[in-house]
């Protein structure tokens, strides 16, 4: 009898656990989505609140994944430099946008970030857009479509 539970717990447990792996790399991929997408509005409307969002969500990240995000943003900044100087009259548009990609990185891979900051972060974006602060709660990245069609069509 005692076998015949163990046969069960064990793989109910087998079962379970691979449920959970397969729901926590499905919510880091929306939220590398939300991320990124963040990252397409603000280098295209300098947004405030945008880079807020972009903020909390890599703080809110998990070490390995924030790692991830910096260096999107680091490549992002390279790739607009390079971009720039193939082509000089696009220079104005992107200097900024490049500048304030690599301060991202640097302020999101300045510490770890604790719970208490991860809270007051994530209060910040609510006061200033309660919507994306919804949206990373539920790693929906489609609120910046929403907010912005004109930008993905």
């Amino acid at each position: 009898m005692g076998y015949t539970i163990v046969s069960l717990i064990f793989p109910t447990s087998v079962v379970l656990l691979g449920v959970y792996i397969y729901r926590k790399k499905a919510r880091e991929k929306q939220m590398n989505a939300y991320f990124c997408t963040a990252v397409r509005v603000y280098a295209l409307t300098d947004e405030e609140d945008v880079r807020i969002a972009i903020l909390t969500a890599a703080k809110a990240a998990a070490k390995k994944q924030r790692e991830s995000m910096v260096k999107y943003l680091q490549t992002m900044a390279s790739d607009i430099k390079n971009m720039t100087e193939i082509d000089a009259k696009v220079k104005p548009h992107t200097d900024k946008f490049a500048e304030s990609s690599i301060d991202l990185a640097e302020e999101i891979s300045s510490m770890e970030w604790t719970i208490s900051d991860i809270n007051k972060q994530k209060e910040e974006l609510g006061s200033i857009n309660s919507e994306y602060l919804d949206a990373l709660e539920k790693a929906d990245p489609t609120i910046f479509s929403k907010k912005h069609p004109e930008l993905f069509k």
